[in-house]
């Protein structure tokens, strides 16, 4: 049985109460009005909002701005791929919390490289 991917007015609302905040506390931390929120939490909109107002949203609610922006579908192109994968995301995550030297950019790039290269061994 195939689960049912959350729409984004039902993953904002859900993080916004995991934080413990009202519309009206969310409202005012992003800039924009109370009934925008609802609106977004009620996939009422006849847009999407912005990337802008995206990203201050998933800022405030300590959410992988990455996923809003997949879920509205504004992530950008080259970045869909990550968007799309709740690993990849996890992953990027990692590294963005993390302080990664040289040396472990150059170990994270030959393992993937060995294992890229063992698969196309193995097809």
């Amino acid at each position: 049985m195939l689960e049912r991917k959350e729409d984004i007015g039902t993953l904002i609302r859900r993080l916004r109460k995991s934080e413990h905040l009202t519309q009206s506390q969310l409202a005012e931390a992003v800039g924009v009005d109370e009934s925008y929120i609802s609106k977004i939490e009620a996939n009422k909109l006849s847009y999407t909002p912005s990337e802008e107002t995206l990203r201050l949203i998933a800022q405030k609610l300590n959410a992988d701005p990455l996923q809003l922006l997949s879920l509205a579908k504004k992530a950008p192109e080259e970045l869909k791929a990550i968007a799309d994968s709740e690993n990849a995301r996890e992953f990027f995550t990692l590294l963005r919390n993390s302080k990664i030297e040289n040396a472990d950019w150059q170990d994270l790039t030959n393992t993937l490289r060995h294992r890229l290269s063992r698969r196309g061994k193995n097809r």
